[in-house]
């Protein structure tokens, strides 16, 4: 392949990838919201208050591989996790949880939107001309975890140990222990910022420049990423791929097996 097929080749594929980008004006719109719920469970006269609720965005809004849905009537998955550097002594899972659900409920407009419980998250369906949902992944995290964080993003390729220490505790509502286990250390782990942070790092092949520059993606306002990696591009063309070739059926290969062989890929 000379030079000339190369450059060809590389319009082809960043067209492609960027026509699956949502616009910016749809990003905005949605930090605007999930700052918005963080505001409101933050508030002083919140029961959530003496726990410092964050909301922070995960998932393929985090990686910045989201795609616009195959069908323009269907609308975007926002994951979310709602961080709580603490709890009441005898809060099970379900009293956690269900302090994050009463707490959107006690918002005229949060609760209209409300769906059902789901099994780990609380979901919010914005109207239809907004276009998206927000799943609230309630959670526990250290209270260094700020700390833990930044010091992840300086930590060398392949550095597992340093991105264990970003685990998560969340609730459950089909763990055994969903409603008498009071202890975090028995909940189930998950470690959504670990793997964004291991992502970033095959992403930017260990350009620690790149790499701080991705960071702003795990921050609890990030910034619209327009200029993405060849690996998040192809990220969102596989996804595409994916949502073509399996269209309509619920077996479909998930975002995250995707995203994750495609990373170990990337060379």
């Amino acid at each position: 392949m000379n030079t000339e097929q190369i450059k060809q080749f590389d319009s082809i594929f960043n067209a492609l990838s960027e026509s699956l980008d949502i616009t910016e004006t749809q990003y905005e719109a949605a930090v605007r919201s999930y700052r918005a719920i963080g505001e409101w469970l933050a508030k002083a006269d919140s029961a959530l208050a003496p726990y410092n609720p964050i909301i922070r965005a995960q998932g393929s809004f985090m990686l910045g591989t989201m795609i616009r849905p195959l069908n323009e009537q269907d609308d975007l998955d926002i994951d979310l996790v709602c961080e709580l550097t603490g709890k009441g002594a005898s809060w099970t899972q379900y009293d956690l949880k269900h302090k994050v659900g009463n707490r959107l409920k006690y918002h005229e407009t949060y609760k209209r939107m409300l769906d059902e419980e789901g099994r780990r998250c609380w979901t919010l369906k914005y109207a239809q001309e907004s276009n998206y949902h927000m799943d609230i992944l309630p959670c526990l995290v250290a209270k260094d975890y700020k700390t833990v964080m930044e010091r992840s993003f300086s930590a060398s390729l392949g550095a597992i140990r340093e991105l264990d220490n970003l685990a998560i505790r969340i609730t459950d509502k089909e763990s055994a222990n969903y409603r008498y286990d009071p202890s975090p250390e028995n909940w189930m782990k998950s470690n959504p910022f670990g793997y964004g942070i291991w992502f970033m790092q095959r992403a930017t092949a260990g350009d620690r420049q790149k790499m701080m520059l991705l960071a702003e993606s795990v921050r609890a306002v990030p910034k619209y990423q327009s200029n993405k990696t060849p690996l998040q591009r192809s990220v969102q063309i596989l996804k595409r791929h994916r949502d073509i070739m399996f269209a309509g059926d619920e077996d479909k290969p998930v975002s995250i097996i995707i995203t994750t062989l495609a990373a170990k890929a990337y060379q």
